[in-house]
């Protein structure tokens, strides 16, 4: 059984750590080759709005590749005390929008093939949750913080190549990149052997028995169990539902928001080790339910705008 979970485990970090690690790389010699101020002008107008600092637009932009690498450049200016830790949070939540196009990009194949027109609604959706969080978290980026200047982090006027730019990049980051990459493993072991002895399971199975499930049809409730197994196994699931013509689209699409919804407790098994991996364990755990709630609340009206006006 344990040795299931440490394969798990390692198959879990060999996906988001090698993200992770050129992500801060990335950051630190965009310092150090002074490209911030150069890039981050196209992102700057909702850094400038959210009277955040304009690194942090950088890591928006790099979340339309990859959510890990933007992530772990926040968590670098966060470990180099550039950002406090409440703009910490909020920006991990600004980058919800770039991290939702990339989620709907990798599933768009899937869904589409399973799911046809309904699909492309349902990653629609999809994309709309990543922008209101990323909408909410600028708004409340402006009432909370207080106006920031423009990202002169290093600022220098010498030239410096790109080799020596990753040299002095890779000092910096040595000590980070370290505690990360150690913290991830470790928590990732953990979280992967409590899996195995079934404490996830149990938790789900006491989320399947929410009132929310009353909301679907009978026929409908394959599609939410199988969001605890994964995403795909409910993809798939309603995909023969849709094609046996048993469930509507607006069913299809109620079911996979309310699956997705309580499924929360089972992903917490991925986003554990990955949010404690790329911060510090108490910040980490923040801002995993930060973003859990505001998901899930977003998520949650949505359901319900589609159950009573649809």
């Amino acid at each position: 059984m344990w040795i299931d979970g440490l394969y798990a485990a390692f198959d879990y970090l060999i996906k988001v750590i090698p993200p992770i690690v050129i992500g801060t790389l990335i950051m630190d010699i965009m310092v150090e080759m002074g490209w911030v101020n150069k890039l981050g002008f196209i992102a700057s107008p909702l850094m400038r709005f959210g009277h955040l600092r304009e690194e942090i637009g950088l890591s928006f932009l790099t979340s339309f590749g990859s959510s890990a690498a933007g992530n772990s450049m926040i968590a670098k200016l966060h470990d180099d005390d550039h950002i406090d830790r409440k703009e910490t949070i909020i920006a991990t939540m600004v980058n919800s929008f770039p991290s939702g196009i990339v989620l709907s990009r990798d599933l768009f194949p899937v869904v589409v093939i399973l799911l046809g027109t309904t699909g492309l609604i349902y990653l629609g959706i999809v994309v709309l949750i990543g922008f209101l969080k990323t909408l909410l978290a600028l708004l409340a980026a402006r009432i909370l913080l207080t106006p920031r200047p423009s990202g002169n982090i290093h600022a220098t006027t010498e030239k410096i190549t790109i080799k020596e730019a990753s040299i002095k990049a890779l000092k910096r980051s040595k000590r980070s990149l370290t505690r990360i990459v150690v913290t991830m493993t470790i928590v990732s072991v953990i979280v992967f052997q409590l899996m195995e002895t079934g404490v996830f399971d149990w938790a789900a199975s006491i989320m399947k028995d929410s009132f929310m499930v009353q909301y679907v049809p009978a026929d409908a409730l394959p599609i939410i169990a199988g969001w605890f197994a994964s995403n795909i196994a409910a993809y798939t699931i309603a995909g023969n539902l849709l094609e046996a013509e048993m469930l509507s689209s607006k069913d299809i699409i109620l079911a996979l928001l309310i699956g997705r919804i309580l499924a929360s407790v089972a992903r917490i098994r991925t986003m554990l080790p990955y949010y404690i991996g790329i911060f510090s364990p108490n910040l980490g755990v923040r801002i995993m339910f930060v973003s859990l709630a505001m998901q899930n609340g977003i998520m949650l009206g949505i359901a319900g705008f589609i159950i009573v006006f649809f």
